[in-house]
């Protein structure tokens, strides 16, 4: 059985080539990931349930490369894990002629580096236990790696070969490719994905945002191994970059780690910023006619950002309408009470440019209006009735419970270490979240939910609407 993880004390006493390359690429890009689905019992059968956040993380700043770095000592797996992103290099930043560059180099940046073919790189990796992925989000290019503590030196010798000078080895370029037509073809297929890009384009029309972040196939096909290396060259920089650092090693170690993989990258990335969002939510609803067995439909209502003071009050009113799995207002009413649909959903999405809550059903055909006017009367509910106490308090109980299992592994800790510094939560976040979530009244509670499930409600629509 393995260790209890030492970053977590109970209450009473001292407490990862790329993965599923392009299903997960589509899945984070688009930004719809549900959120807080997690069934009740998982909370309730966990080991983690009920403990506080112990562990140190400390800030360090490294002034010969100025690079900042969150990080967390933790010797209780002998693993190191070092989660990086860099920061307007994700897919809305991609040429209008070059839409999908972020996707493709994500896919295929470890496919060579200087003097170390694509096989050889693979194979070494391998050898010694060393994992490496890259995403291509929305604003974002993220990257991870862990090793066993023995080997992350030698790890640290590959990634930063890989970032400086990636070769991308031209049959492996040219697997991508036909991998990203591929899906765009099967996206053809699939209402959920059509009803998804719809709403993209119906929310931000011509802006970035608005994109297929897989490009389409014209842009797709004009992408050749010199674009790639451009990008390589433009993007990954020292100014743009935000490192998170977990495991089995001390602070100089970590310092030193960070100073070898990323200190002779260029000091500034070239890249240009995309333009603010203005999104027109008086727009009609988009109908898509499709012979399918059932109906789809999907929603989008402005947020709130990260930082701003009502975000928890918010995050707590978006799991209790439909981020809550079953438990959820729009489950309840929906699905348990009326047999309606197999489930519906709610989420809150954070970009640079725009944030959303975006939320969806399915239903069968004789079904869908009678599901669609009991999801809109629940909308209107909550902004116009909000929650009680006893509703904000079982949010609370879950939400801080659950907060836990997202500590499970030494690459969830670096993960969150860089997104901290992304969003600047400060170096004491994983101390203070549960505290944020606690503090949020049933006045802030009902105040942002009548704030925003208002009624600029941007609505899309696929099926059989004969």
């Amino acid at each position: 059985m393995s260790k209890r993880p030492a970053y977590l004390k109970s209450k009473e006493s001292s407490y990862w080539i790329m993965s599923a390359l392009l299903a997960v690429l589509i899945w984070v890009v688009y930004g719809y990931a549900v959120s807080d689905i997690e069934l009740q019992s998982l909370v309730d059968k966990s080991e983690l349930k009920g403990r506080t956040f112990q562990g140190k993380v400390e800030d360090i700043f490294l002034p010969e490369s100025k690079i900042a770095v969150y990080f967390m000592q933790e010797d209780e797996t002998p693993l190191v894990a070092i989660s990086f992103i860099f920061d307007k290099a994700g897919t809305a930043y991609d040429p209008q002629e070059k839409q999908g560059l972020a996707v493709m180099a994500a896919a295929t940046l470890e496919q060579g580096a200087d003097g170390i073919s694509a096989d050889k790189l693979r194979e070494e990796m391998q050898l010694n236990g060393i994992k490496l992925s890259f995403e291509a989000e929305k604003d974002l290019l993220v990257g991870k790696i862990t090793a066993p503590r023995q080997n992350i030196g030698y790890a640290a010798e590959l990634l930063k070969l890989i970032l400086a000078k990636p070769q991308f080895e031209k049959k492996y370029v040219e697997a991508t490719r036909d991998q990203i037509l591929q899906t765009l073809a099967a996206e053809q297929e699939s209402s959920q994905t059509q009803l998804k890009l719809a709403l993209n384009r119906r929310i931000y029309g011509d802006h970035p945002y608005g994109r297929n972040p897989l490009g389409t196939r014209s842009t797709v096909e004009q992408i050749k191994r010199s674009d790639l290396k451009q990008f390589a060259k433009d993007k990954l920089a020292k100014n743009n970059l935000y490192v998170g650092v977990a495991g089995s090693l001390d602070k100089t170690e970590a310092a030193d780690l960070v100073n070898k993989i990323f200190g002779d990258l260029p000091d500034e990335a070239m890249v240009e910023d995309i333009a603010e969002v203005n999104i027109d939510w008086q727009q009609a609803v988009d109908v898509i006619q499709r012979n399918d067995g059932q109906k789809f439909a999907m929603f989008a209502a402005a947020s709130t950002c990260r930082k701003c003071d009502d975000f928890y009050a918010l995050y707590i009113a978006n799991y209790l309408f439909g981020g809550a799995g079953l438990n959820s207002r729009i489950n309840q009413e929906m699905r348990e009470k009326e047999g309606l649909t197999y489930g519906g959903y709610s989420a809150m999405t954070i970009g640079d440019k725009s944030n959303l809550i975006l939320a969806g059903f399915s239903s069968s055909k004789d079904k869908y209006d009678e599901a669609k006017k009991i999801f809109l009367q629940e909308w209107q509910k909550v902004r116009e009735k909000g929650f009680d106490e006893a509703e904000l308090q079982a949010a609370k109980d879950y939400l801080t419970a659950s907060y836990n299992l997202r500590f499970a592994s030494t690459i969830q800790i670096a993960d969150m270490l860089a997104y901290m510094q992304k969003y600047d939560l400060g170096s004491d976040f994983l101390q203070k979240r549960n505290t944020y979530v606690e503090s949020v009244t049933k006045e802030e509670l009902n105040q942002a939910a009548g704030k925003y499930f208002n009624n600029n409600l941007l609505q899309a629509e696929i099926g059989n609407f004969e």
